[in-house]
């Protein structure tokens, strides 16, 4: 299995926030973890991407244990994670916000303004091409709309070289149009490029329109797990999530 947790449990305090979730991620898959609001996503996102230590369990990257790894070895690994509010350079391009990503990634030594660009160029280029910003390759990234934003933070953890890409609410404050290009792009990262990804979402008309496979969580228990179609005839889906209807 690409990647697995199993029984992991993260505690604060007298709170279990993930409580002993065992999940199975699929090489090549497209996978949502859905939830109410406190459901213990995003708690869990941190647990797989180690920005959390968990309290109990295990989470195995391509059959290797990195529960006690920290979140910028997972990186070097190829989990990379985006979060539900942007994180890109504000005074960067948005050319100079994906080599930075590469050097760090890399870390390359190169003087940023000379040997890296030339070096690093075409990597840089291909990147923006793919999430749609080659035509604001020299625009500031805090001068771009919040969608765009978005891009480039897809395009910065791009930089990262990832195998599995956790994005956290990649559809949040968009607009209808901006979020069926970044449902778009996701399908075309995980055809064209076979990143594995796996998000949270609110948004089910996202969720049911690219996920291959759901996972959905109560009250930080895994309740149900399986196909789209399999997830949406599930009763205690229906109870606690989506309204129970069918």
């Amino acid at each position: 299995m690409f990647l697995q947790t199993q029984g992991i449990t993260k505690e604060f305090g007298k709170l279990r926030a993930v409580n002993e979730v065992s999940l199975a991620i699929i090489k090549g898959d497209i996978h949502a973890i859905i939830g109410p609001n406190g459901a213990g996503k995003s708690t869990l996102f941190n647990l797989i991407t180690g920005y959390h230590r968990s309290t109990s369990g295990k989470v195995l990257f391509k059959g290797e244990e990195i529960t006690h790894l920290p979140a910028y070895t997972r990186c070097k690994l190829g989990v990379t994670r985006s979060f539900q509010i942007t994180s890109i350079y504000p005074k960067l391009t948005v050319y100079e916000s994906v080599l930075m990503a590469l050097l760090s990634h890399r870390k390359e030594t190169f003087n940023f303004f000379t040997s890296a660009k030339k070096f690093f160029k075409e990597e840089v280029w291909r990147i923006l091409e793919d999430v749609g910003l080659a035509d604001q390759a020299n625009i500031l990234g805090d001068s771009i709309s919040h969608g765009d934003k978005k891009r480039l933070e897809l395009a910065i953890t791009l930089g990262t070289e990832p195998e599995l890409l956790c994005l956290d609410e990649p559809t949040c404050g968009m607009s209808t149009e901006e979020t069926d290009n970044i449902m778009s792009l996701i399908n075309k990262l995980s055809t064209e490029r076979g990143i594995t990804i796996l998000f949270t979402e609110h948004d089910m008309s996202v969720v049911f329109g690219i996920a291959k496979r759901i996972s959905v969580l109560h009250q930080g228990t895994l309740i149900a797990d399986g196909k789209p179609e399999e997830v949406r005839a599930n009763e205690e889906v229906q109870k606690v999530y989506l309204g129970g209807t069918s």
